[in-house]
């Protein structure tokens, strides 16, 4: 399973940056923009992971416990939440997107193109909500080699998108960062209708029949919200400390907030590796754990942690060697490439703690204990990850390495809680299915 994760997520990088790398050939204030409000929009995003993530952890017990009507409830159930979940955010963004770049303290160049970005993909949010909806449903049934080739084509789409847009193609005029707003909107709503159709030919009793809902499963909703608020929990939390953070990086001026999508960029590289391996190697600990085979989900988590986590440390020092050349690629600016070529140093030192924190994560959360990674994460994202960035950033003047160096702290922390509670062995207790 892990090689198609892996694809996957490298497809779903490029979705997620083609943006930024094509619009630093249109200007740097709109790669400023588009930064800002796409902090905005995946934090946003990651409210839908609330409902996907806790199906897939289910889904993966339920059908390791062959309880074919519960997966056909979870089916129904999660698509219809998200779906409303998505129309109540989308109409949010329209009415409150100007305050949020207020708090956000967005550099005043940058505001009128952030606003076009957020505003025109907000459009297609319920798209991108059945899209990671249906992903999950697929990713439960292992359909990994489905998932890959739907991301494929959605780039294709966006990369065609953002050339035809962004800079003008035959009579149509350069919309700049607008334009990448809509090639984004066109590749979640090709997305979404593929992964849609991939579900329903390729899962077997793969229905959205809400009649399977009859009569109201309550329990099978507070399970569903039991698991996915805490473990989409961990995620929004992180998401939001980083949009605080943002605003540091805000204060400090148009280019730190460039140099910090590309070095961004560059930490989706690190660490995208062993991000797939542990989504396949969680929803193999959720099989084990549904079948009450225990040792056998302790020798997955430690074999993906030994394996992987060298390789993710030793990909970004690689990075940071080769940062000045890599950076030169997407801007001419001299104090961006100054600034990533130094901070790239400490994100070698924060993805030691990132590899353990992605991996044990998940599979915390596949066994059942998913309060702790969010309780936890709450705590030290907040104090640490925000609390002693705005000291060594702001306070103490140290600029973007300042705030790079709290990061690292936070994720590495972190990790030494993380690797402790696992071995505790506590989750052997818990009661899933």
């Amino acid at each position: 399973m892990t090689w198609p994760v892996f694809i996957e997520l490298l497809l779903q990088m490029l979705v997620g940056n083609i943006d930024q790398v094509m619009l630093s050939r249109y200007n740097d204030t709109a790669v400023a923009a588009v930064g800002n409000a796409n902090q905005i929009m995946n934090t946003l995003i990651l409210t839908f992971s609330v409902i996907s993530l806790a199906a897939t952890i289910l889904l993966s017990q339920y059908l390791g416990a062959q309880q074919e009507q519960k997966v056909r409830q979870i089916y129904a159930l999660a698509a219809g939440l998200n779906l409303a979940l998505s129309l109540v955010i989308a109409l949010g963004l329209f009415v409150g997107a100007d305050g949020l770049f207020a708090l956000m303290r967005v550099p005043a160049e940058a505001v009128a193109e952030a606003r076009s970005y957020l505003l025109i993909a907000a459009v297609s949010l319920p798209c991108q909500a059945l899209m990671l909806t249906f992903s999950a449903f697929l990713r439960a049934h292992a359909r990994m080699l489905v998932i890959m080739c739907s991301t494929g084509v959605i780039n294709l789409v966006n990369i065609l998108g953002n050339t035809a847009f962004i800079y003008g193609l035959g009579p149509l005029p350069q919309m700049g960062a607008a334009g990448a707003a809509l090639s984004t909107s066109l590749c979640r709503t090709a997305g979404m209708a593929m992964v849609l159709l991939a579900f329903l030919k390729t899962v077997p009793g793969a229905t959205l029949d809400p009649r399977v809902l009859r009569p109201f499963p309550t329990d099978l909703l507070r399970r569903l919200l039991g698991i996915g608020l805490p473990a989409g929990g961990e995620g929004l939390s992180y998401n939001l400390s980083q949009s605080t953070s943002l605003v540091f990086v805000n204060i400090i001026g148009t280019y730190a907030v460039t140099t910090r999508m590309y070095l961004n960029m560059f930490a989706q590289v690190c660490y995208m590796l062993v991000n797939a391996v542990s989504q396949a190697a969680a929803i193999l600990i959720g099989y084990c754990i549904g079948a009450k085979d225990y040792d056998r989900a302790d020798r997955e988590n430690w074999r993906v942690l030994r394996l992987f986590a060298p390789i993710t440390v030793g990909i970004a020092l690689v990075l940071a060697l080769l940062a000045r050349p890599l950076l030169g690629l997407f801007t001419t600016d001299a104090r961006v490439i100054d600034l990533g070529c130094r901070v790239m140093w400490i994100e070698v030192v924060l993805e030691i703690g990132r590899a353990f924190n992605i991996v044990l994560v998940r599979d915390l959360q596949a066994v059942g204990d998913v309060k702790f990674p969010v309780a936890l994460g709450i705590l030290s994202q907040w104090i640490v990850g925000v609390g002693v960035a705005w000291l060594l950033g702001i306070r103490l003047g140290w600029g973007l390495a300042g705030i790079w160096a709290a990061f690292a702290l936070d994720e590495n922390l972190r990790a030494i809680l993380f690797v402790i509670r696992w071995k505790a062995g506590g989750w052997r207790n818990i009661k899933t299915v």
